[in-house]
């Protein structure tokens, strides 16, 4: 029995393919999986599942996966004699697949050859079908559903799919336009997924409650105990900020719960004197503890443990957790020491590029491969992605310095190639390649594979507006040469084309100044500032009621993980105070949840909010609505000026209303709040959906953003104030800009004590003359 536990054990630490692989092929043993061709039949081992794993009990579901999705958005056009595309799609760790369907919807080109043209698919480098169609159906619309063996998906799927056409018998050009087949972006692939039972083992976190090859929405259930102090919430926060970091892009939602243990997978924080009711009979523990147990009342899910003798070992486990769980094996960890690592600088955020020197290329590539180009005809881009601080200082004409080197393979046509560059969509430049020579000599081959070599490069030095710059930037560089003619009935092999960027080509934005226009929503909505300045917030203070709801703990969690998914790390350094010692959190930017009850803390500074809501009524001042996207995304500084309003209205209304709002701290000058108000608890939803909306988040700016429903609106309530540095003289000139009256009194008075100076210098100047010639 020994060696039968160690040989199980083995199995399900062997790679995510394999053991994918070896779980179907068990559920197939025992007919979980429907049946498949008789091919497969008598190939069928007779394998068992691995230990803890009963499928039976586990609950499957379905899902769609459209062409669109998994980004052929408007379709896929394959053309050329060997036309093919791959589309991506991954599976979490935790299910594997019990049946999976393809529909296709495809229209061929109505010149092909039937009998030689056909459409292979491919997943994983398996062909799954051929498909051949009759001469009649030819340009037609078409549809079709192929079964997929489960055995052939892994963790990371490609389906490939292949376009083989030919238009004649005889001597056809390869890039003839009549050799295309398009491919519907409604065609999708339909899986039915069966959950799979995983072992308590730490060392797979963070499974199951994320899984970096699920691309939708983390949400995560925390439970506490009633009474919990805020050094509890504080470990429950760090919590979610690691979870954050893991999330990302994808956007967080937590939920907090008192007492109760969730119906899926969770998260539960206890010290030895609170507990909830459910986990009692556990042993008291004297050191923090991390434990991962099956859930007692849903046998597919799993709680993880946040154990410790009091609170403060609670936030110690927590802290383990976000910075040393590549330690981690079994279902029980206990923490002996821990060293926290140093202190983030400003502006290191990991998903920020650097801010101060140039930055290689390479360093925004995913792999080496995204800066290669390649086919019999190049029409293609090399697209990088980089990602900003929002407060980046871009007025009055800053330039991006660009170095950008490139190689590419020279042809006869290489004269008619060019090189096109854009920015966030935005066309910049573009030059032609240089010109090849008529004859290739042995010589100028030689020199042609010592250019690829990297002995010479193509440079170019151009400048990128720096108007154009968000948060988030696309930057496109586009080669496109054409295939070369060589006539028909050739019996020359085409030569494959390559084009490269080098990954020493820089991008240089540290010339530019950290200086931004506040309260700013739009700043806090796409990157998390100003709390994000520091990737581990350690100057942001969360101030939460004294006796804060549920909903009100769901939505400080679900902030700080959007925080750590902006910068890419966990922001653990955060401090969590009560409202009633605000006042502890002296110079720091200020995370404000308010769940509609009233306090004297929202009373105390309702001067300085553009907005007030709470439960029963909602105190608002005139408002103005901020100028549409067009307006923000030209860099129009819309900030800073705003008529002065006086008065205040008080609206009684009894459905759910929440804003985001943004203003000066009243603690310390140059610091900001930004609140998270509601005017009852359940209205907090609004905001946690709101925070990891794509569309929400766009229309987030300003210095008030109300949302109801849906439905988002933005305005400008109060005036600004400025955070961050700029040189004297550029300070002064753009203050003045946004005040022409007084720029042009200045003028006046300037030129007029210019022409007195000049005045009275001459008269000066004469008085000595006439002395000097009297005497």
């Amino acid at each position: 029995m020994t060696m039968l536990r160690c040989k199980k054990k083995n199995l399900l630490r062997t790679s995510p393919f394999s053991q994918r692989h070896m779980l179907t092929l068990a559920l197939l043993a025992t007919g979980m999986l429907p049946s498949q061709p008789a091919l497969w039949a008598q190939e069928r081992p007779t394998a068992v599942s691995p230990p803890g794993t009963t499928l039976a009990e586990l609950p499957g579901r379905q899902i769609d996966l459209s062409f669109a999705r998994m980004g052929a958005t408007g379709g896929i056009n394959l053309r050329g004699t060997e036309g093919q595309t791959t589309l991506d799609f991954s599976l979490r760790g935790d299910e594997v697949v019990e049946s999976a369907d393809l529909r296709l919807d495809y229209t061929f080109s109505p010149a092909l050859l039937a009998d030689l043209s056909h459409l292979k698919v491919y997943l994983n480098d398996e062909l799954v079908q051929t498909l051949v169609l009759p001469k009649e159906n030819l340009g037609k619309p078409q549809h079709i559903r192929i079964p997929i063996d489960p055995r052939f998906f892994a963790d990371y799927n490609k389906l490939r799919l292949q376009f083989i056409g030919h238009y004649t018998m005889e001597c056809e050009l390869p890039s003839h336009s009549s050799l295309w087949a398009n491919l519907s972006d409604e065609s999708r692939l339909t899986l039915q997924l069966r959950q799979l039972q995983l072992p308590n083992d730490l060392a797979h976190l963070p499974l199951p409650f994320f899984d970096q090859r699920d691309n939708r929405k983390l949400q995560t259930q925390f439970v506490y105990a009633a009474g919990a102090d805020a050094t509890t919430l504080k470990a429950a926060g760090i919590v979610a900020a690691w979870l954050g970091k893991q999330a990302g892009y994808r956007g967080t939602s937590f939920t907090a719960q008192i007492d109760q243990l969730p119906a899926g997978h969770g998260i539960v924080f206890a010290t030895n004197a609170q507990r909830p009711p459910a986990l009692r009979h556990l042993p008291a523990v004297n050191v923090p503890t991390l434990q991962l147990v099956d859930h007692p009342g849903v046998p597919s899910a799993k709680l993880l443990l946040v154990l410790g003798k009091d609170s403060a070992q609670l936030e110690t486990a927590a802290q383990a957790l976000a910075v040393g769980r590549a330690a981690f094996s079994g279902d029980i960890v206990t923490v002996k020491t821990l060293e926290l690592p140093a202190l983030r600088k400003p502006y290191d955020a990991p998903n920020w590029i650097a801010t101060d020197r140039p930055v290689r290329i390479a360093e925004l590539a995913r792999d080496p491969g995204q800066l290669q180009l390649r086919g019999y005809a190049l029409n293609d881009a090399v697209n990088l992605s980089l990602q900003l601080p929002p407060d980046l200082f871009t007025w009055n004409g800053s330039t991006i310095p660009v170095d950008l080197r490139y190689r590419y393979t020279p042809n006869q046509v290489s004269q008619h190639g060019m090189v096109s560059v854009l920015f966030n969509e935005q066309f910049v430049h573009s030059w032609p390649l240089e010109r090849a020579t008529s004859k290739t000599s042995p010589s100028a081959i030689l020199s042609q594979v010592s250019r690829w070599s990297g002995d010479a490069l193509v440079q170019r030095h151009f400048q990128l507006p720096a108007e154009l710059l968000r948060n988030q930037n696309s930057f496109h560089v586009g080669v496109q040469i054409p295939a070369p003619d060589m006539g028909r009935c050739t019996s020359i092999t085409q030569q494959e084309m390559r084009a490269a960027i080098d990954p020493d080509s820089t991008l240089n934005i540290s010339k530019l100044h950290h200086y931004i226009a506040m309260p700013d929503l739009q700043a806090f909505a796409r990157g998390g500032f100003p709390f994000s300045k520091f990737a581990d917030l350690q100057e942001t203070a969360v101030l939460i009621p004294d006796q804060p709801t549920p909903e009100a703990i769901s939505t400080y969690l679900t902030a700080i993980g959007q925080l750590s998914a902006a910068t890419g790390y966990p922001g653990t350094r955060f401090t969590l105070l009560p409202y009633s010692q605000a006042d502890k959190a002296g110079d720091r930017d200020l995370l404000l949840v308010a769940d509609g009850a009233a306090n004297p803390l929202l009373d105390h500074w309702h001067k300085a909010l553009p907005a007030l809501v709470e439960a029963g009524a909602q105190s608002l001042r005139p408002t103005e609505r901020v100028l549409d996207t067009i307006a923000d995304l030209m860099r129009l500084d819309t900030n800073t000026w705003r008529p002065q309003h006086g008065g205040e209205a008080t609206l009684q209304g009894s459905g759910p209303l929440a804003a985001v709002a943004g203003f000066e701290s009243p603690l310390q000058s140059g610091r900001s709040v930004v609140a998270l108000m509601a005017n009852q608890p359940q209205a907090l939803e609004l905001v946690r959906d709101g925070l990891s909306a794509v569309d929400t988040l766009q229309r987030m700016r300003g210095d008030l953003t109300l949302l109801r429903g849906n439905a988002a609106e933005s305005f400008r309530v109060q005036d600004v104030y400025y955070v961050g540095q700029l040189p004297w003289w550029t300070a002064l000139w753009y203050r003045l800009h946004a005040h022409p009256v007084l720029l042009a009194v200045l003028g006046i008075v300037t030129g007029l004590l210019f022409t007195f100076m000049v005045y009275a210098s001459l008269r000066l100047l004469a008085r000595r003359r006439l002395e000097q010639a009297d005497a």
